[in-house]
């Protein structure tokens, strides 16, 4: 009995030592993979400046675990750290830890000789007082006062000045600009400007934002979308997802644009109009299949005791049947009017209702006809009376042509 449990023993340690073995090769192949592109390897270089160094020129073909640098350096790829007063020059590729006084940059074999390029060229995390780039795909973290990715980068890109990659996966924030050529999914933002000329999915903040298209665009389009443009300005070529700024201008909206002014290039109507307050009147209405925002514009002719002129702005929401054969919209506005010798926001102030049916009566015309509610928040001396009014309140009418 006491054999066999020797033998048992002795089994189990055989195993425990294989597996070991086992864990250790895997340790070292796994290691050793970013590296294996190279014939030449090495454990450190350290150079006084580039052709001056412990492997003198041939330091472009080695692959090194640690590299030093006393000014700038040329190596042909780094797995480890790397650390140069000047700058770090990776021909090849650079993986893990990377600092420099002025500049890093790697995978400039990518711009020398495109037909062997290699698709990622950087991993990890890149420091630099000036400047930061990578001539293929990039992982991890950049620091500097210029991030610069020739193509796609997954991670974060923090920019004193600017950020700029091809595409991005993760978050830009700059001093001033962040910019993606094929688009973005994440977060930017700066103060000055932001730009994705691509999908993108996340957030903008900044004064002006731009973004080729925003968010997916599905009906049920709304404030929980997947995408946020917050600044001044927000622009857009397609918007599915959410403006929020003092003029959102889009090729064509179905989001929702929160603004003073928002600009659907794609829809809108231009209006001809008499009213009970100008007989002559100019709407212009424009936003997104949610709201639209209404400017008008009004004028008398010298018609004694009615205003001259004066102009509006308002929100508008407008019903249709599918062929937009007909419709219904109502809009509440506030209309600053100019009297006769009077200064412009002395004049009356109206708080005007209205509600419009339009149907088609030519291919691309519409009649209007409407009623409206006004109410009187300011007036003027020797204004006078509106018919039927009861207090500040009297009706109105619209005819109009749009």
């Amino acid at each position: 009995m006491q054999d066999i449990i020797k033998r048992l023993e002795k089994i189990r340690a055989r195993d425990s030592n294989f597996k070991f073995i086992v864990l250790l090769l895997f340790f070292l192949i796994s290691t050793n993979l970013f590296a294996q592109y190279y014939s030449k390897q090495s454990s450190i270089h350290i150079s006084a400046f580039p052709g001056f160094s412990n492997h003198s020129a041939d330091e472009i073909s080695q692959h090194y675990k640690l590299s030093l640098n006393l000014s700038s350096g040329i190596t042909g790829s780094v797995s480890g750290i790397e650390i140069g007063l000047i700058s770090n020059y990776n021909y090849e590729k650079f993986l893990g830890l990377q600092f420099a006084g002025f500049a890093n940059i790697s995978g400039v074999n990518n711009k020398l000789n495109p037909k062997e390029k290699l698709q990622e060229t950087f991993r990890g995390f890149q420091i630099a007082t000036i400047t930061n780039k990578t001539f293929g795909d990039g992982t991890g973290v950049q620091i500097s006062i210029f991030n610069i990715v020739e193509s796609g980068f997954t991670g974060f890109q923090l920019g004193f000045l600017t950020n700029k990659s091809r595409n991005l996966v993760g978050a830009q924030i700059a001093g001033l600009i962040n910019s993606t050529k094929l688009g973005m999914v994440g977060f930017q933002i700066a103060p000055l400007f932001n730009y994705s000329d691509g999908q993108t999915n996340g957030l903008q903040l900044g004064l002006f934002n731009y973004a080729r298209t925003a968010g997916f665009g599905h009906e049920f389009s709304s404030l929980f979308s997947d995408s946020w443009q917050i600044g001044l300005i927000n622009f857009s070529k397609v918007n599915n997802g959410n403006q929020i700024g003092l003029i959102n201008i889009s090729g064509k909206n179905n989001g929702v644009p929160l603004g003073l002014l928002n600009i659907d290039a794609s829809d809108g109507y231009l209006s001809f109009r008499s009213t009970d307050l100008f007989l002559s009147n100019i709407s212009l209405g424009t936003g997104s299949r949610f709201f639209s925002n209404i400017v008008q514009f009004g004028y008398n002719l010298s018609i004694s005791g009615m205003p001259v002129w004066g102009f509006s702005y308002g929100l508008e929401k407008e019903w249709s049947d599918p062929y937009r054969t007909k419709f219904v919209s109502i809009n509440t506005s506030v209309w600053q009017q100019k009297a006769r010798d009077v200064k412009l926001l002395k004049g009356p102030r109206i708080w005007r209702s209205e509600l419009i049916y339009g149907f088609k009566i030519t291919k691309k015309r519409y009649l209007e006809l409407g009623a409206a509610i006004n109410y009187q928040l300011t007036s003027i001396k020797n204004q006078e009376p509106s018919l039927l009014t009861l207090g500040n309140f009297f009706p109105g009418i619209i005819l109009g042509l749009q």
